[in-house]
């Protein structure tokens, strides 16, 4: 009777677990409870993506619980830690990691924040109106700000940048970068004047600044208002 207890409890757990997360998976790659059990542990200093890349040497080493429990702690430790590529690529990822928490602390992040309410109705959240913000004086750096902003690095490759966009959320659970809102935010670069040198020129052969605030103003207004547009239309 002792013993069923915790094996009812256990079951019980299951079930609740069952009903509450149906179908749920995981990214290791495991093919007994044992492989499981050593790749969540090692998943708590990495990825799991780089946890798959150590696991089959582990475990063609020490395939059972009992050869891992009588292998010196040291050649353990040796063949669990990531080396080579793996330990650079994580190195880098924390750098990138750290590198965009620092953008969400900073001027620009709570920039972003602030004006966010502002882009809300085109789909954007803070991490694109900040990009937008660093936009301004010149566009082609908002690629280089979006991929530090979403941990990937200034010069992510254009399969992980569009990974980490893809996989974007709003605080709600939608995705942020939809067909509609991606449609928007084009027009919006097509339209807007996001150009310091170009608004330069203008105060300079007008002598005036007159009329590159007015070219800003409105070039931004008709940018917004067609972003608005699409992404009401298409959401509706």
């Amino acid at each position: 009777m002792a013993r069923s207890a915790p094996r009812a409890k256990a079951v019980a757990i299951l079930d609740a677990l069952e009903r509450h997360h149906p179908n749920a998976d995981t990214e290791l790659v495991f093919q007994t409870p044992f492989e499981l059990l050593v790749a969540t542990v090692l998943s708590a200093q990495s990825t799991d993506v780089r946890v798959n890349e150590v696991t089959p040497v582990l475990f063609a080493r020490f395939p059972t619980p009992a050869a891992l429990a009588a292998a010196p702690a040291a050649e353990v430790e040796a063949r669990a830690s990531l080396t080579g590529p793996a330990l650079e690529q994580r190195l880098a990822d924390i750098g990138n990691e750290a590198a965009a928490d620092h953008i969400a602390q900073s001027w620009l992040g709570r920039a972003g924040h602030w004006v966010e309410p502002a882009f809300r109705p085109l789909g954007w959240d803070w991490k694109v109106s900040a990009a937008v913000i660093a936009g301004f004086p010149a566009r082609e750096v908002v690629v280089a700000v979006l991929g530090t902003i979403y941990a990937v690095g200034e010069e992510a490759d254009e399969q992980t940048l569009a990974g980490r966009l893809t996989a974007a959320q709003h605080p709600d659970g939608s995705p942020v970068f939809t067909l509609p809102m991606v449609l928007g935010l084009l027009l919006f670069y097509a339209w807007c004047l996001q150009c310091a040198a170009t608004l330069a020129v203008i105060r300079r052969e007008t002598n005036s600044w007159r009329w590159p605030l007015f070219a800003w103003c409105y070039m931004t207004a008709l940018g917004y208002g067609g972003a608005l547009l699409i992404y009401q239309l298409g959401t509706a």
